[in-house]
């Protein structure tokens, strides 16, 4: 791995251009920190959402947190390997995350009517400040993260089983209302648009 690195950075600029990828990250979640404060803030539509409607929410918080920071930090080790790769899904997180903002922005909504906040620590610490925030929805990020690596990896064995992650955390969130079906059903068109468009630009 560490030879692998070493590789990396000695083609040219590649030092300077994961420099850069972190910075832009970096400003980009700190902007997103602010701009979910100001979200959770402002009135939305209110979605009658037919499939929400046909069950009761169960609070299931604890699987849904374990199987999506399961998936997040294996795919990260798994990325790690491969500097491209990783610098890759730094870029194209980012880029996932600038579509989260504008479509927060345009698609304002209020939060299910039954909803069980999803109990998620490092959220609570991190993004959301330590309060629980309700309006985070259109798109789901927590299944949107884990079909970017589905979306990002290439072979098949690995692709496979981060596709079945995805699509399990996407219905665990429905489950416990935490989301509405739209949010869950747009998350991998999301994913598939920020792999492309990282892809498009050839920002690595």
């Amino acid at each position: 791995m560490k030879n692998a690195w070493q590789l990396y950075f000695s083609r040219p600029n590649k030092r300077t251009e994961f420099l850069f990828t972190i910075g832009i990250l970096t400003l980009t979640l700190i902007s997103f920190v602010y701009f979910l404060t100001f979200n959770e803030n402002r009135f939305g539509y209110v979605f009658k959402d037919p499939i929400l409607n046909l069950f009761e929410p169960v609070a299931i918080s604890e699987v849904t947190f374990f199987i999506t920071y399961f998936f997040a930090i294996y795919g990260i080790i798994i990325s790690f390997r491969e500097p491209a790769l990783f610098v890759t899904l730094l870029q194209a997180y980012t880029i996932m995350t600038l579509f989260r903002i504008t479509c927060l922005y345009v698609i304002p909504l209020e939060a299910p009517d039954k909803i069980i906040p999803l109990k998620d620590t490092f959220l609570q610490s991190t993004f959301y400040s330590g309060r629980e925030n309700l309006k985070d929805l259109f798109f789901s990020g927590h299944t949107a993260t884990i079909f970017l690596f589905a979306f990002a990896f290439r072979k098949i064995g690995i692709k496979i089983m981060f596709l079945f992650g995805a699509s399990l955390v996407g219905i665990l969130v429905i489950v416990q209302h935490v989301h509405y079906s739209i949010d869950v059903l747009a998350a991998p068109i999301f994913a598939f648009l920020s792999i492309k468009i990282q892809m498009k630009l050839k920002l690595n």
